[in-house]
């Protein structure tokens, strides 16, 4: 009777546990398809609000091209501020669902670590001098000159640290430090610092820089104006292995900590500027376009290919033909008529999305011998799309809203 017993309690145990594992495996595949969804949502919303943004900020670059008395100026710089500031919170939004998806990635170049730093700070100098602050950049000269790592991340977590700063300096000084602490045969630790005066009241709230479980009108009464800046910088150096953190001086003082390990350059190694997006080396600064060349811009929002025709003949003169096209079936019936120079093609169109059209008109070529530049032009923005786009046979990526200096670069690099 005991041993009949034991058995159905064994048996219940087994049943039980085996439940248990379904329904792990169930709530794992609910969060798994959750998480699918939410990129995806995050991927499309970025999208939409891009494509719009894109001729906001290029019709607002254009009219500060122009003759405008100082009112029409002032208006200008409001709809072009307003305009950036709505497109880095986009950034902010793709980069929080990459970090929160663990989908993050992180590129391995040789840079140069002083240029890098000068060039991520220099441009935030008209707020420090808006706010009548000063700022200070001090790089060790025991920091190498090049290192092993991402730069474009590396720059946008300084960006983010100075940001940070001059939201909560009421006046005074930001000290921002570059050195160098242990290293190694291959690595060396990078060590970061951003220190800023107090900014009173709630300054020991602002020790944390866990935002996450914070209310939403706690955040807007102590933070109003640094975003989320740091939570991203905080998720970026974790994803490289690293450390960020704040902590209050004795005096006060409120220093924002960075610090990770990039690798050193490899024996026999030398060091070339590469462009981050498509991996090609650029031309040299102020390298000469085309007099001459054809264009075709391929874009379904007709206000988008109206701006980049405006933008391109603005910069290349009466040497540059640019022709339009509103769908992917229309640019590759355009392509099979006559030869284009230079293609800068939309993504998601409804027809023949950029993708298919850019396959089809390179096994077109394949057979007439004659091949056009094509470079990506879309609001797609997340990380693989780069990719998608040149495994498609593109041969350059630039995401949108796209400034006048990019797309000269873009085209520099693949033209000159």
């Amino acid at each position: 009777m005991t041993s009949i017993s034991g058995q159905a309690r064994e048996g219940t145990s087994q049943e039980d546990q085996a439940r248990r594992i379904t329904e792990l495996e169930e709530a794992l595949r609910r969060a798994e398809e959750s998480s699918r969804n939410k990129s995806a949502f995050i991927a499309n919303l970025s999208h939409e609000i891009r494509t719009p943004l894109n001729s906001i900020i290029g019709v607002a670059n254009l009219f500060q091209g122009t003759r405008l008395d100082l009112e029409q100026q002032k208006f200008v710089e409001m709809l072009s501020t307003s305009a950036r500031d709505l497109h880095r919170l986009v950034e902010e939004l793709l980069d929080l669902s990459l970090i929160e998806t663990g989908r993050l990635t992180l590129q391995s170049d040789l840079f140069p670590v002083r240029t890098t730093c000068s060039r991520t700070v220099r441009p935030l100098a008209v707020s420090v001098q808006e706010r009548r602050l000063s700022l200070e950049l001090h790089v060790d000269p025991a920091v190498p000159e090049l290192l092993l790592g991402d730069s474009a991340r590396l720059g946008q977590i300084l960006r983010n640290m100075v940001t940070n700063a001059i939201a909560f300096t009421p006046k005074g000084t930001i000290s921002v430090r570059v050195f160098s602490g242990e290293e190694k045969e291959s690595a060396v630790i990078l060590h970061i610092t951003a220190g800023h005066p107090g900014g009173g009241a709630g300054t020991e709230k602002r020790r944390d820089t866990d935002y996450s479980n914070m209310e939403r009108k706690d955040f807007s009464a102590s933070f109003q104006g640094a975003g989320m800046g740091l939570l991203i910088a905080r998720g970026i150096a974790e994803a490289m292995g690293g450390k960020l953190w704040t902590e209050l001086s004795g005096s006060g003082d409120r220093v924002i900590h960075f610090r990770a390990s990039l690798g050193k350059i490899p024996p026999g190694e030398t060091f070339r500027k590469k462009d981050g997006d498509s991996g090609k080396e650029l031309p040299a600064d102020g390298a000469p376009l085309p007099e001459k060349i054809s264009i075709l811009v391929v874009d379904d929002n007709r206000f988008n290919r109206s701006l980049a025709r405006t933008i391109l003949r603005k910069m290349g003169g009466p040497g540059w033909d640019v022709f339009l096209a509103e769908s992917g079936s229309e640019a590759l019936q355009l392509l099979e008529e006559k030869h284009y120079d230079l293609v800068f093609m939309d993504v998601q169109m409804p027809d023949m999305d950029g993708l298919e059209c850019t396959r089809l008109a390179r096994a077109k070529e394949a057979v007439r011998g004659l091949r056009s530049v094509i470079i990506a032009m879309t609001a797609y923005a997340m990380e693989g799309d780069r990719r998608m786009c040149l495994d498609a046979g593109m041969d350059d990526y630039i995401a949108k809203p796209v400034e006048a200096e990019v797309l000269r670069s873009v085209i520099s690099r693949n033209l000159a």
